[in-house]
């Protein structure tokens, strides 16, 4: 940056300046519900363009699926999922995005060069902390509706107290030719890790989607 300000930590590495946002925490919560579907309101409409990053972290070993950010652009509402239908589901979630909100009553601000909030004081910001790539097959499984079930784990220790983004699981997954699949994430705390599934009818053996964790800083 050729001007402005610029804040380093005692390693060197540049942890907030005014050219870029960072990743803050716009709402959090907890949820409690059943596993036939769950939806979890925003306590107001967060306004950003594109949905905003969410993250959760379940209290028990059980399944998201059908995951979906709620809204619309410039009027996100909240999130929603399934889990095992009969099972119960809980957790904590927060809600960000690369932009600030005015917050604080005292403290400072920084802003770009085009009037853009990067940065309030009030504003309590998140961390991403690891992001998982490469993925192990675990097999197939053929399900009562005809469609097959595929499984992929990697290292994913559940215990650290990381927060998953939803985002991704929301998402469906290609198939080989023109159909696509349904992708679950299945918290595992009895064997300390995630496996994902993607249940279709030509789904490839290899996953390419990305989990990404993170946690907020108080």
């Amino acid at each position: 940056m050729s001007f402005g300000v610029e804040f380093s930590n005692n390693n060197d590495v540049v942890v907030l300046d005014s050219e870029f946002s960072r990743l803050v925490t716009l709402d959090r919560g907890t949820w409690s519900g059943n596993g036939s579907g769950v939806f979890v309101p925003f306590a107001k409409a967060i306004t950003s363009e594109e949905p905003p990053l969410v993250f959760v972290r379940l209290n028990q070993s059980n399944t998201l699926s059908f995951c979906m950010i709620n809204g619309a652009s410039g009027n996100w509402t909240g999130f929603s999922f399934k889990g095992i239908s009969g099972t119960g589901t809980s957790g904590s979630w927060f809600a960000s995005a690369f932009k600030s909100v005015p917050t604080a009553n005292f403290g400072f601000r920084i802003w770009d060069a085009s009037s853009k909030l990067l940065f309030d004081s009030g504003t309590p910001a998140a961390q991403f902390t690891r992001t998982i790539t490469g993925w192990s097959y675990l097999g197939a499984v053929q399900t009562d509706q005809g469609v097959y079930r595929l499984s992929w784990t990697a290292y994913t220790p559940l215990n650290t107290g990381d927060y998953m983004l939803l985002n991704n699981i929301a998402m469906d997954v290609a198939g080989g030719t023109s159909r696509q699949g349904n992708m679950y994430a299945v918290w595992d705390y009895a064997n300390n890790r995630l496996v994902i599934q993607v249940v279709g009818v030509d789904i490839q053996t290899t996953l390419y989607t990305p989990v990404v964790w993170a946690k907020p800083i108080s």
